[in-house]
């Protein structure tokens, strides 16, 4: 059994990989039809400050997703910082970034988290949970992108079909040995975790408040792509470009490509084609928003050794046991209505 999950993974990156190097090798031909002296044209007529203002931005973004999970981790108690959850979530984006792998980003988000709760499951249903909200917060343009392009039929099926919300599970059964236990342990948490979702249930307005921060977090990402554009002399509205990230981002759930590389440029530079851009413009759009995307995630660079190690905010970090969480909960429920209380 271990032989043939291995198998399945090494199937499953071979197939990560291949889907990667085809869609950058496509992009690069796109980009070989280019005309060079009209890219660097365009470069040249951008004004000073518009890519520092794109990265401003793009910062923002991610100081929102941390707000977001941050803002999570309150229903259970699990006691951090805002400013530890803000390295962990730089740390998990520049490690998706730099470190192509099966790891991913939100799996050094959960070893970061690990380090500062006694309940693991629970920490692993937050960063579920958190990236689902950020996906229905995508999910919540694609009218935008129906107004745009027309059906969507085919690619939003395969794309959430595809795509997967976490890859932990996937790196847990990456392989036989010492790894087939961490399955079991990963599968013991989600179970734990299954029940832990009902903390938050509890806790609706916690949900509503982290979907409107999430719905901040990508707003001021489709303003700075929407500036970048109309800088390189694109004639595109700010609806058309959340239409169009809104497809890119479910694109690069597709598990055919590591972090969408390649899959998200040839996706971008096609896109903007029929809205009025040419070749020359849409490709150094693609390319200026993929540098910004990364350089965004540069500052979890100074942090990866701490979240790994576990270091990072130890000293600030307790939580209360979901189930004292509950036991709480029905005192003040039973503090409310009791006996000898009126209703």
């Amino acid at each position: 059994m271990n032989s043939a999950t291995g198998q399945g993974s090494r199937k499953f990156q071979w197939l990560r990989w291949g889907g990667t190097a085809l869609s950058i090798l496509l992009f690069i031909w796109l980009v070989s039809r280019q005309n060079w002296h009209e890219v660097w044209r365009y470069l040249q007529h951008l004004p000073f400050w518009l890519l520092p203002l794109a990265l401003m931005f793009y910062l923002a973004g991610m100081v929102a997703n941390a707000v977001r999970w941050y803002i999570l981790l309150q229903a259970p108690k699990i006691r951090v910082s805002f400013w530890t959850t803000v390295k962990i979530v730089f740390t998990g984006a520049y490690v998706s970034n730099f470190l192509p792998s099966t790891i991913g980003g939100d799996t050094v988000r959960f070893v970061g988290l690990m380090h500062l709760t006694s309940d693991r499951a629970v920490g692993l249903a937050s960063v579920i949970l958190d990236r689902l909200i950020n996906l229905s917060a995508f999910l919540t343009v694609l009218p935008l992108s129906v107004v745009t392009f027309g059906s969507p039929a085919t690619w939003l099926g395969s794309a959430l079909l595809g795509g997967s919300p976490l890859p932990i599970v996937a790196m847990a059964g990456a392989g036989p040995g010492p790894k087939a236990g961490l399955l079991r342990r990963v599968k013991r948490w989600i179970q734990r975790g299954r029940e832990a979702f009902g903390i938050w249930l509890q806790r609706p307005r916690i949900l509503i408040l982290a979907f409107c921060v999430s719905w901040l977090s990508i707003f001021v990402v489709f303003i700075a792509i929407w500036l970048v554009a109309r800088g390189l002399g694109i004639p595109v509205a700010l609806y058309q470009v959340m239409g169009i990230t809104g497809i890119t981002y479910l694109l690069t759930l597709l598990p055919i490509s590591v972090n969408g590389y390649g899959l998200r440029e040839v996706a971008i530079t096609t896109l903007y084609l029929p809205l009025g851009a040419n070749l020359e413009q849409a490709a150094t759009l693609a390319l200026i928003t993929r540098f910004l995307s990364m350089l965004e995630t540069l500052p979890g660079a100074l942090w990866l050794s701490q979240v790994v190690s576990g270091q990072v905010g130890k000293d600030h970090a307790d939580q209360e046991p979901a189930d004292q969480v509950r036991a709480d909960q029905e005192q003040a429920d039973q503090g409310r209505v009791g006996p000898g209380k009126e209703i």
